[in-house]
Order: structure tokens, then C-alpha cells, then sequence
């Protein structure tokens, strides 16, 4: 049973609940104190979970035992010097860490993870005799050009420092930025560091990592955004958000294969399909139009029918014409 960070710390309440001497807790009392502390509701049946858990071998192997007094039955340790914080981790729990770390690391050159078996193993985590098969792999390409900033632009945003980018689109010479980065993100298999410039604070930028040339720290003043970045991308496809443009509904029918591809795997979390007949999927999405929505649509060109907006609708067709026309096509 993989461990939530909200379970993680009801453990953590519920064994200074049991530890406790001075009080003994009725199930009710354990609903309670973990609501009040975690300042969010709690079902008795996730604590009966909890408790069972705990108990199990492959979770801390806890002494609980019931106290009855009367019709009253209350929850403790049998041994009040027992905590969960210190027993050593199961061997279950040591494989599932294991393999986390494992799955992590494979996104290559971010410096927190570079020596995290060593950090566990001082703290005795885990030890360098812990093996684990891997059976998991992330699409992910180390290869990427761009792949060496990472750790550079992840300390910058870790300590807050200013970076002066020396950046070079496809089709435009260089440009110097001073920068203050603020998000790593990995989209389509490339990453991206978005952030704002000195001489446009109130702009989110976004620059791929494979078109920077130089990065160099600077002693300006950092400067932080207030962006929620969970939010900022609930919008979007990619990583390409237009402040001012609004959030429209995306209407496109799907035909064949495609149809059931896009049916199991949608193309943006806010995806509404129904079928339209056997063959023909029917499908809305409400986000902003930007590059990246317009290129997965193409993708899916030979199956696909746009229905609105007219000016996706208009786009697309020009794109279109321009891929037939380098074929003779008119």
C-alpha cells in the first residue's frame, strides 16, 4: 500500500495520539485530532485503515491495543516507549522507496538527486545492498540538447539568483536576457524554464533550454512572481499561456482509430467526448488556443474535423494548404 503524504502524517498524529499516557483516545477522538491538525476532514474508516496499517508488518509493526472501560473502547500502545519514528523502515517500504528514487533519477542532471543514495544510506534509509529490478521507465531523453542547463537554472531558482541567458531562436540572432528564473517544465519531451525579465516584469516568459546558449549568475536583485503554477497551466497545452486571450471551448470530431485513442487518452484534463455515431467521436476542450494545441491537431490531420472556433478552423486549413502545397497540391 503505497503511503499518501496525508497518510504519512495521520501516522505521524495518530502515533503521538497512542504515545500519550495522560489521554486515551476513543475512535471518534482520533477522527478529531487528526482533522484539527491537518485542517481538512477525516472518515472513521480511513483511521480504522490507518490503525490497521500500522499495525501490519510491512507498516511499522505497531503494539495497538483496544482498551475497553465499560461500553468505551480506546486506542494505545502496549509499549508507551514505541514510536513509528524509531523503527527502521520495512522491507517492503525500503523497495518501494528504492524504486521511487530509481524512477526519479532517470530525469538525469537534476542536482538534488544526484547523490540521494548516499544521503539515505548516512541516515539509514536504505544501504547500498538494497537492489530493486527496475520495471518502470519515463519517456525521457537525456540526449536533449538544452539537458546540461538543468541544474544550473534549478539552483538559480533554489537561491533565488539572477541569471543573464544568452538565447537563440530558430529564425532569429541571439538576444541577451537578464532573467529571474521561477519553474522548470518538461513538455513533449523538452524543457522549459519560465520566469520574467528585468525589462518585463509583468510578462511570464518562457524559454526552451535547448535554444540557450549561455547562462551566467549575476548580483542583481531576484524577484519573485507570485504565480500559483498549478493554475497557470490548468488552461493550456504546453507551456505557451497568452495572458490576454480567453479561455474558449475547443469543438473537433474525431474519426476511426484516432477516435479511440483520443477517448482513452484525452488531450487536455477538461475533455468532454461523447460518441457521435460508431465511427465518430465528439469532443470539447476549454483552453486557450496557443502553438502547442494547434500542433496536436494537426497531428491528428487525416482524421480529424475542427467545428469551432472559426479562427482554429482558419489556422488549421492554412496549415493545411501550406503541407500540400510543398507537395504540388492546390
Amino acid at each position: 500500500m503505497p503511503i499518501t503524504k496525508d497518510a504519512f502524517l495521520r501516522y505521524r498524529i495518530l502515533d503521538k495520539c497512542f504515545r500519550n499516557t495522560n489521554v486515551l483516545y476513543q475512535i471518534d477522538d482520533l477522527v478529531k485530532k487528526c482533522k484539527e491538525e491537518l485542517n481538512k476532514s477525516v472518515s472513521r474508516r480511513t483511521i480504522y485503515y490507518d490503525i490497521e496499517y500500522m499495525k501490519r508488518l510491512d507498516g511499522w509493526d505497531a503494539p495497538i491495543e483496544i482498551v475497553k472501560e465499560g461500553n468505551r473502547r480506546y486506542y494505545r500502545y502496549s509499549d508507551p516507549k514505541f514510536s513509528i519514528d524509531k523503527m527502521p523502515l520495512s522491507e517492503a517500504q525500503l523497495k518501494q522507496l528504492q524504486s521511487s528514487l530509481d524512477l526519479v533519477k532517470t530525469v538525469a542532471g537534476l542536482p538534488q538527486f544526484e547523490s540521494l543514495d548516499d544521503t539515505l544510506a548516512k541516515i539509514g534509509l536504505i544501504t547500498y545492498n538494497t537492489k530493486v529490478e527496475p520495471c518502470v521507465s519515463l519517456d525521457h531523453n537525456e540526449y536533449v540538447e538544452g539537458q546540461k542547463h538543468i541544474p544550473t537554472l534549478f539552483n538559480a531558482i533554489q537561491y533565488q539568483t539572477v541569471v543573464k541567458i544568452k538565447y537563440k531562436p530558430f529564425d532569429k540572432d541571439a538576444v541577451e536576457y537578464k532573467f529571474h528564473p521561477q519553474f522548470l517544465k518538461q513538455y513533449n519531451n523538452r524543457w522549459y524554464i519560465l520566469g520574467i525579465t528585468d525589462d518585463n516584469s509583468d510578462q511570464i516568459w518562457n524559454f526552451a533550454l535547448d535554444r540557450i546558449k549561455t547562462i551566467k549568475q549575476t548580483k542583481s536583485q531576484y524577484k519573485k512572481v507570485d504565480v500559483d503554477w498549478k493554475t497557470y497551466f490548468e488552461d493550456i497545452i504546453g507551456v505557451t499561456n497568452y495572458v490576454d486571450k480567453p479561455v474558449e471551448t475547443i469543438h473537433f470530431r474525431v474519426q476511426g482509430i484516432t477516435a479511440h485513442y483520443i477517448e482513452t487518452k484525452p488531450i487536455h484534463e477538461s475533455q468532454i467526448a461523447h460518441w457521435h455515431d460508431e465511427n465518430t467521436l465528439d469532443v470539447k476542450i476549454n483552453v486557450k488556443i496557443n502553438p502547442e494545441l494547434e500542433h496536436i491537431l494537426l497531428s491528428y490531420a487525416d482524421s480529424i474535423t475542427i467545428l469551432s472556433p472559426q479562427s482554429l478552423i482558419d489556422n488549421h486549413i492554412k496549415a493545411l494548404k501550406m503541407a500540400l502545397g510543398r507537395y504540388g497540391e492546390k
